[in-house]
């Protein structure tokens, strides 16, 4: 078995070696026909030349065909570990039910105070009663808290149903003081066109720039969010925020994608941002121990062959 995938491994290289040196040969009799027919020579049919000719033309279609097989991913491995502080964390916010929209984003058993950690138990608490009660933004607000040491920005991917939402989020984080000067973005769509939003007022932003709180509500009519589940759409609209970081010069070294919430194909492209970048990709977990685990997926060797977790 693992014979056969090393020959599976290397014919593909074969092909290609093969073909490079047959097209000297075919080279050669194209050329001495040419210089027969320049000369007004028909010459001699020869077979050998056409056999050249024929088996160059049928290694090109052989490689062609096998193109697909070149630096293919065999092995995928996600190195679980403690997730690191990082300046600039990028998440997917899930959309809340009504009732809770008409609770101020918060369940209505849940009364939030100015401190992020007694809000944070007083969930785990809510979670335990019967029937529990479940609050979908806790999972971010929990990725928010694990980087409060170091972190800088924290920029917002809505949903379709989220936008509409996304004032209310907006709110109970600038409701704790850690975050009240912090910088958010909001990335969503106005006039069909990708949009990274700047929410806040720190005293060294251009007021050009950047909208405050109040502000912005009056702006949110005007956007839209996004299909989490088009797969296509997901993976666009994250090359465009990554190209839009590269121009503020955000590091990749810098930023974590949370990969908690929204919906499964937006769980997928956050981790494949990972590749071949110093990006990271984070999850939360939703029940005790409640960790915060960092994920970098990246290309291994064949030799493995298999997954590594």
């Amino acid at each position: 078995m693992r014979q056969k995938k090393r020959f599976k491994e290397w014919f593909p290289w074969f092909i290609a070696a093969i073909t490079v040196l047959s097209s000297n040969l075919a080279a050669n009799a194209v050329e001495e026909t040419l210089e027969l027919w320049a000369n007004g020579k028909m010459g001699v049919v020869s077979y050998l030349r056409i056999g050249y000719i024929v088996f160059f033309a049928g290694m090109v279609a052989l490689l062609c065909w096998k193109r697909k097989d070149f630096f293919l991913p065999r092995t995928r491995r996600l190195s679980k570990e403690e997730t690191e502080k990082r300046k600039h964390l990028v998440l997917f916010l899930s959309n809340l039910p009504l009732d809770q929209v008409m609770s101020a984003g918060v369940p209505k058993e849940l009364k939030l105070t100015h401190d992020i950690n007694k809000d944070i138990e007083e969930c785990e608490r809510l979670k335990q009663k019967d029937p529990p009660v479940k609050w979908q933004w806790e999972m971010p607000i929990r990725a928010i808290r694990h980087h409060l040491e170091t972190l800088e920005t924290v920029t917002v991917i809505c949903s379709k149903e989220s936008i509409l939402q996304v004032n209310l989020f907006l709110k109970i984080c600038k409701n704790y003081p850690p975050l009240e000067k912090m910088i958010f973005y909001v990335l969503a769509q106005e006039s069909g066109c990708t949009e990274l939003i700047c929410i806040s007022s720190p005293p060294d932003t251009n007021p050009l720039k950047y909208y405050d709180f109040e502000s912005f509500k009056k702006r949110a009519a005007s956007l839209q969010g996004y299909d989490f589940e088009d797969f296509n759409e997901i993976v666009d609209i994250m090359d465009i925020l990554l190209q839009k970081f590269r121009s503020k010069r955000y590091s990749e070294k810098d930023t974590m994608i949370d990969i908690t919430g929204g919906q499964k194909p937006t769980s997928i492209v956050g981790a494949a941002m990972t590749f071949n970048l110093k990006i990271k990709a984070q999850y939360v977990q939703t029940n005790k121990p409640w960790h915060v685990l960092s994920y970098d997926v990246v290309l291994a060797s064949s030799d493995t062959g298999r997954l590594e977790m």
